[in-house]
């Protein structure tokens, strides 16, 4: 070992640093508009009417007939009862109802409202066009 003392040399140490800061590169106007347009919607609609005929049919019958359909028409029979020596069904008459549907095409005008965005760019603030 050496009787000298032990020298050292100091080093230059590099060291690196990120900084940020804030640049102003493009500005943008945003604006909306709403806008109208008129237009027409078309549909059909659709309803039912129903016509009742009451048809005298006056027959003695021995049981209570039933509700029936014949040929698009429902027909319900309407009995009493009758007194004379003897108890007899009578059909009185009967309802008739028919059905009939109806269309007709309707035009209802509406408005409807829509909402645009219009993106327009400015100048930069150091002066250049971006």
């Amino acid at each position: 070992m050496s009787d000298e003392p032990e020298r050292r040399i100091p080093l230059v140490e590099e060291r690196a640093r990120i900084e940020k800061r804030v640049v102003e590169r493009n500005r943008v106007t945003i604006r909306t508009a709403m806008t109208e347009s008129q237009q027409v919607l078309s549909e059909t609609l659709r309803r039912e009417q129903v016509d009742i005929r009451r048809v005298p049919v006056n027959q003695e019958v021995d049981a209570i007939p039933s509700v029936r359909e014949e040929g698009g028409v429902v027909i319900i029979p309407i009995v009493e009862e009758r007194a004379v020596l003897v108890k007899h069904l009578v059909l009185v008459e009967e309802l008739h109802v028919q059905r009939k549907v109806l269309q007709e095409p309707v035009q209802i005008p509406v408005s409807l409202r829509a909402t645009e965005v219009f993106v327009e760019p400015q100048n930069s603030p150091n002066g250049e066009d971006t």
